[in-house]
C-alpha cells in the first residue's frame, strides 16, 4: 500500500469545503494584505493538517501551505497547494514569489516566540506586521456543524470512559491506576493526545483522577485543582495515592477526537461521603441548572459569571469556590474547540457576547483543604434557547 493508500483506510481528514468556508471568512474579515500562520491549532484549523510549516493567506486568492516536513502526507490532508519549504531561511524569498503585495502581514502575535518573529522580520525587512489572532479566535469560537458533530462524538468518548472508571474503582487502587484504566478506555475510543492551550501551561495534561486531600491542593497553574503528580517536575495530575473509602474522587478529563476536545468533571466515590461533601455538591447541581437557563445567545458572558457568583455568595461554601483564599481563580467556564482555552470565557470583568453555537466548558468547583473536593463540569453548545450539555454522563453524585 502506498501513503495516500494508507491514510485513506486508517485516518480521516476535514472535508474539504469546510476548510475553503473558514478561509473564505477568514480572508473576509482579514485586515491585511495577507496572513501567515505560525501556529499549529490555527493552521489545522484553516487547512487541515497540522503538518511542520507555515500558512499563507492572502486577501484574495487560494492560500499556499509551505510545509518543511511532511510534504506528501500534507498534501493528501490539506486541499489547498502545498509547496515544499527547504528552510525558513528561505521563507521571504518563497512569499516574495507567491505575492506580490506584502506590506502588511498578520500573524498570531499572542503566541509566536520573539526568536521566529525576528527570523520572519528578518526575512521580510520591509513588511508590517500586526495581529491575527482576534480574528482567528472570534472565528473559531463559533462552531459549524460539522464542528458540533465532532464534539459530540468527543463528549461520548469521554462518557464511557467515565462509566468504566466508575465500574472498575476499588479501594486501595492508587490515583495512577484508575487513571490508567480511564486512559485506556479513551485511547479505545479513538481519543487523540496532542491537546493545547493558547499561549499557557499544560503540558503531557490529557486528564487525571484525584482523591481525597490530594484533590485540594492547589494548582501550579491558572486552574482550580490539577492533583499532586509523582514529582516536583510534574506537579499536577494522579499519584500514588491510595484511594479511600469515604472520601470523594474526581474523574476530570478532555474527551479529543480530529483535533477537538469536550472537557468534563465528575464527582464519585466508593462507600458514603461525609454531609458536608453533599450540600457542596448541591450547590454545583443548582450552578449548572442555573447555566442551563441562562447560557443563550445573545446574553453578556459577564452576567452569567456574576449570577453564578451571586448563587455561590449565598452558601456556606463561598471561600472554597474555585479553590480557596491564596489560592482562587478567577473563571469558571473557558471555550473549548482546536484548543483548551478557545473563546468564550466565564471570567471576573470579561465582558463578551455570547452566540449561538459558541462552546465552553464550565467547570464549578469546591475545595475543601485537607479533606477533599468536589465539582461537576460540563461542556455546553449555546444555543437561543438555552445551553445544551455534550457531555452526557450522569450528572449524580455516585456512592459506590
Amino acid at each position: 500500500m502506498n501513503l495516500v493508500e494508507v491514510l485513506g483506510k486508517y485516518t480521516t481528514r476535514v472535508p474539504a469545503q469546510e476548510l475553503k468556508g473558514r478561509v473564505k471568512k477568514f480572508q473576509e474579515a482579514l485586515k491585511a494584505d495577507c496572513a501567515l500562520l505560525i501556529h499549529p491549532p490555527d493552521i489545522y484549523y484553516y487547512c487541515g493538517s497540522k503538518q511542520e510549516g507555515f500558512l499563507f493567506i492572502p486577501k484574495e486568492g487560494e492560500p499556499k501551505f509551505l510545509v518543511l516536513k511532511h510534504v506528501e502526507r500534507a498534501q493528501w490532508e490539506c486541499p489547498f497547494e502545498v509547496v515544499p519549504l527547504k528552510s525558513v531561511r528561505i521563507l521571504g524569498e518563497v512569499l516574495k514569489d507567491l505575492h506580490t503585495n506584502l506590506r502588511t502581514i498578520a500573524t498570531e502575535l499572542d503566541v509566536i516566540s520573539l526568536a521566529l518573529y525576528n527570523r520572519i522580520r528578518k526575512a521580510i525587512p520591509d513588511s508590517e506586521f500586526v495581529d491575527a489572532s482576534q480574528v482567528i479566535r472570534m472565528q473559531k469560537a463559533v462552531k459549524s456543524k460539522w464542528e458540533i458533530e465532532i464534539l459530540k462524538t468527543c463528549g461520548k468518548m469521554v462518557q464511557k470512559a467515565y462509566e468504566k472508571t466508575v465500574e472498575m474503582a476499588k479501594e486501595g487502587m492508587t490515583e495512577l491506576e484508575l487513571n490508567a484504566i480511564a486512559m485506556a478506555e479513551l485511547r479505545k475510543q479513538g481519543h487523540e493526545y496532542g491537546e493545547v492551550m493558547r499561549g499557557g501551561r499544560m503540558e503531557g495534561f490529557v486528564g487525571h483522577i484525584l482523591s481525597g486531600p490530594a484533590a485540594a491542593i492547589p494548582s501550579y497553574m491558572n486552574a482550580p485543582l490539577n492533583g499532586i503528580g509523582i514529582s516536583s517536575a510534574m506537579p499536577a495530575g494522579p499519584s500514588f495515592k491510595k484511594i479511600e473509602k469515604g472520601e470523594t474522587i474526581l474523574f476530570d478529563f478532555f474527551g479529543t477526537h480530529m483535533g477537538y476536545l469536550v472537557d468534563m468533571t465528575r464527582t464519585f466515590s466508593i462507600g458514603p461521603i461525609p454531609q458536608k461533601m453533599k450540600d457542596a455538591y448541591k450547590v454545583v447541581r443548582e450552578i449548572h441548572q442555573y447555566l442551563k437557563e441562562n447560557l443563550k445567545a445573545g446574553v453578556n458572558a459577564l452576567d452569567v459569571f456574576n449570577g453564578v457568583m451571586q448563587l455561590v455568595q449565598k452558601t456556606p461554601f463561598a471561600e472554597n469556590f474555585m479553590g480557596y483564599p491564596g489560592n482562587k481563580v478567577n473563571f469558571i467556564g473557558h471555550g473549548v474547540g482546536t484548543e483548551i482555552n478557545d473563546f468564550p470565557f466565564l471570567a471576573k470583568g470579561l465582558e463578551m457576547e455570547l452566540k449561538e453555537n459558541m462552546v465552553i466548558a464550565v467547570e464549578p468547583k469546591f475545595l475543601f483543604p485537607g479533606e477533599g473536593a468536589v465539582g461537576l463540569e460540563n461542556t455546553y453548545l449555546i444555543t437561543s434557547e438555552g445551553a445544551l450539555s455534550l457531555t452526557e454522563a450522569s450528572e449524580d453524585l455516585l456512592e459506590k
